[in-house]
């Protein structure tokens, strides 16, 4: 670390000659979607014995990521930000390894244990489950279809998919959809559960309309309304619920 550094990405197992390239552009696009301040964030240098990427800040967006920092360690950081720190942890576990983001004083700051957290787990379950969230990520290849469905109880949950059901997820990309299949299941010492090695075997939408939409679109049902609904209702239970 350098005067010049304010922040230092590390990853642990990993130095720049074996750090898959396609593989770290991932890992700063989602350093860039929690942070959002692409602009002002520069790299500055990478070092061995773990791969360490060297971020130099803009004086003025410094007050900015300090904020971040603070909303993502309290739970109060937008939902986008979320995703990406739990997908960047996501990463590492599925890179069999854990990373760690520090300030320019060797404090870190953004805690990602990686496959760390699935180590210190005190069960493992491979068990069917059925589970929501909003589809944010779909790539294929040659043998299967890698799926991301961001959820509430689990964070990001990385799924693969045969290519029949991932052609036909496409159509809900950033949609929430309840997924079912079987998966690894694993309980911390702090008494979460999480999920990972995921296989889809099926799916269906999740209808995320509110209560306003929903009234709405029944309104708009070509109905013949009666002018005063609820005194019909008391007229059919006054008549053991017989029309006449």
């Amino acid at each position: 670390m350098t005067k010049n550094t304010n922040y230092t990405f590390k990853i642990d197992g990993f130095t720049p000659e074996t750090m898959p390239f396609g593989r770290l552009v991932n890992y700063y696009n989602e350093i860039n979607q929690m942070l959002d301040i692409a602009d002002g964030m520069h790299l500055v240098r990478l070092f061995e014995s773990s791969h360490g990427s060297a971020f130099k800040v803009d004086p003025d967006t410094e007050a900015k990521i300090s904020e971040r920092v603070k909303q993502l360690n309290s739970g109060e950081a937008p939902k986008r930000a979320v995703r990406a720190r739990d997908t960047l942890n996501a990463m590492l576990c599925e890179d069999g390894t854990s990373g760690e983001f520090f300030d320019n004083t060797r404090n870190n700051i953004i805690k990602f244990p990686g496959k760390k957290s699935e180590e210190q787990a005190l069960y493992h379950i491979r068990d069917m489950a059925t589970f929501s969230g909003e589809l944010y990520h779909i790539a294929g290849n040659k043998d299967d279809v890698k799926i991301r469905i961001n959820t509430d109880n689990h964070g990001v949950v990385f799924c693969t998919t045969t290519k029949s059901i991932g052609k036909s997820l496409r159509d809900f990309l950033f949609e929430n959809v309840k997924v079912s299949g079987r998966g690894n299941w694993t309980r911390s010492v702090q008494g979460n559960w999480n999920i990972d090695d995921f296989v889809i075997t099926d799916f269906s939408p999740v209808n995320a309309k509110g209560l306003r939409a929903t009234v709405d679109q029944i309104r708009n049902l070509d109905i013949n309304w009666p002018e005063d609904p609820l005194l019909e209702i008391d007229k059919i239970e006054e008549t053991g619920g017989q029309l006449h």
